[in-house]
C-alpha cells in the first residue's frame, strides 16, 4: 500500500483493522477511559445524598459517567470508517469487513449466551422472552415489549449498547461503498445527526405518556448520532479542513465541556431520566465533545496524545470488550456482599464503596485478560483468512 495521503488520518492498532495501518497508541487510551468511565458509573453507585458535600459531589461526577458509553460509540464509529474508507475498492469488501467484525464480536458475546442458556434450569434463571432478541441483537429495539429480565446473579443488561453497534453497521458500510464523495458523506451524517436531535426532542417531550423511558436512550434510531459523529470526524480529516479541525478541536471541547458542566451543577450530575436538556442536547454536546477528544489525540506530539498514549490506559483499552461484557456480572455477584462485609466490620459505608469496586475490579480484569489470550485470541487468528488484502504486512499508512 502506497504511503496516504497527506488529508487522510492514521487508524489505530485496533484488533478489527487490517494489518498494515499504523497503531496510534492514543486511541487504545482513549478507549481505556471509555471503560474507566463505564466502570466507575457501575461500581461506585451508593447513597446521593450523603451529607458530606465531596461526596456528593463524586457522585454527581459518577452518574455522569454513564457517558462512557457515549465516548464507546464515537471512537467506533471513527475507527470503523477509517476501515470502510481505506477498503471499500477492494475485492471481497463487504464479506471481508463482516467476516473481521464477527470474528471479533461474535465469539465472546454468543458465548457467554451459551454459557446463561445451559444454566437456565439449574439456576431457575427466569429470561421473560428475551432471548430471541438477544440473539438476533435486538434488545434495544424491545425495551417496551417484553417483561422484565431475571438472570441474578448475572447481568447482561448493558448489552444493549453492543446491540446498537452492530445494527448500525448492518446499514453504515453500504453507504460508504455507495456514497463516493467525502462531502456528501459528511453531510448525510449531519443531517442525519440533526434528525436524531428532533427525534430525542419529540420523545423526551412525550415522555410522560410513553411506558418506557429508555425510548430516547438506547434505541438505535434515538443515539446513533454518536456513531455518527465520529464517522463524520473521520471523513473530515480525509479533506483540506484537516489541519482546522485538529486546531479547532481543542475550543470545541472547552465549549462543550464548560456547558456541561454548568449542566452538571444544574441537575446534581447529567442526569437524563428526569431532565429535558440532558437527553437532548446534551447528548448532542457529549458526542461532539468526545469527537474533539479524538481529533486532539491525533495532534502529534500534542499532551493529549501523550496523555492517551499510556501504558495503563493502553492496557484497559486492550481489554475493554471483555471487561465490559463480564463487569456487570460480576458487580452483581461480588458488589453488594462486599459492601456489606466491609461496612459492617469497619463501620464506614464510604470504605466498603471502595472496597466493593476494587473487589469486583480485581476479578474482572483477570478474566478479562484470560479471555482475550486463552479464547477471544482463537477467533481473532482467524482473520487472516479474511484479509482486505493478499499481504496483511504491506507499507503503513504515514503520519502527517
Amino acid at each position: 500500500m502506497p504511503p496516504a495521503h497527506p488529508a487522510q488520518p492514521v487508524s489505530s492498532g485496533d484488533p478489527e483493522n487490517p494489518g498494515g495501518f499504523q497503531h496510534i497508541p492514543a486511541l487504545d487510551g482513549i478507549r481505556g477511559l471509555a471503560i474507566l468511565m463505564v466502570l466507575f458509573f457501575h461500581l461506585f453507585a451508593s447513597n446521593t445524598e450523603t451529607g458530606s458535600k465531596l461526596f456528593d459531589l463524586l457522585n454527581q461526577f459518577r452518574a455522569s459517567c454513564y457517558l462512557g458509553v457515549n465516548l464507546f460509540f464515537v471512537l467506533s464509529g471513527f475507527l470503523i470508517t477509517g476501515i470502510l474508507l481505506d477498503t471499500r475498492t477492494r475485492p471481497h469488501f463487504f464479506k471481508t469487513f463482516y467476516a473481521r467484525r464477527a470474528l471479533r464480536i461474535f465469539p465472546l458475546y454468543y458465548g457467554v449466551l451459551i454459557v446463561l442458556f445451559l444454566l437456565t434450569r439449574p439456576l431457575h434463571l427466569l429470561w421473560s422472552g428475551w432471548p430471541i432478541y438477544y440473539l438476533t441483537y435486538t434488545a434495544n429495539l424491545a425495551l417496551w415489549n417484553v417483561g422484565p429480565l431475571n438472570l441474578q446473579p448475572f447481568n447482561i443488561n448493558h448489552f444493549w449498547s453492543l446491540h446498537v453497534e452492530e445494527q448500525f453497521y448492518l446499514l453504515w458500510p453500504f453507504l460508504v461503498f455507495r456514497i463516493k464523495r467525502l462531502q456528501t458523506l459528511i453531510n448525510v451524517s449531519l443531517v442525519t445527526c440533526g434528525v436524531i436531535l428532533i427525534v430525542r426532542i419529540v420523545l423526551v417531550a412525550m415522555r410522560p405518556h410513553l411506558h418506557n423511558i429508555y425510548l430516547p436512550y438506547s434505541p438505535t434510531f434515538s443515539c446513533a448520532d454518536n456513531l455518527l459523529f465520529g464517522c463524520c470526524l473521520c471523513a473530515l480529516l480525509r479533506t483540506s479542513a484537516r489541519q482546522r479541525v485538529l486546531a479547532l478541536a481543542p475550543r470545541v471541547l472547552a465549549i462543550c465541556t464548560a456547558i456541561l458542566v454548568v449542566a452538571s451543577l444544574h441537575y446534581h450530575g447529567l442526569i437524563w431520566e428526569t431532565t429535558f436538556f440532558v437527553p437532548t442536547f446534551g447528548f448532542t454536546l457529549a458526542a461532539i465533545l468526545f469527537a474533539s477528544l479524538i481529533a486532539m489525540a491525533l495532534r502529534p506530539g500534542s499532551n493529549t496524545q501523550r496523555l492517551f498514549a499510556t501504558p495503563t490506559l493502553g492496557f484497559f483499552g486492550k481489554y475493554s470488550y471483555g471487561i465490559y461484557v463480564f463487569h456487570y456480572s460480576i458487580e452483581t455477584m461480588l458488589n453488594g456482599p462486599t459492601r456489606l462485609f466491609v461496612t459492617n466490620h469497619l463501620h464506614s459505608k464510604a470504605l466498603g464503596v471502595l472496597a466493593g469496586a476494587c473487589v469486583v475490579m480485581a476479578a474482572t480484569i483477570p478474566v478479562a485478560f484470560v479471555s482475550y489470550h486463552l479464547y477471544e485470541s482463537r477467533f481473532l487468528n482467524l482473520k487472516r483468512y479474511f484479509s482486505y488484502s493478499k499481504k496483511e504486512t504491506s507499507t503503513p499508512l504515514q503520519a502527517t
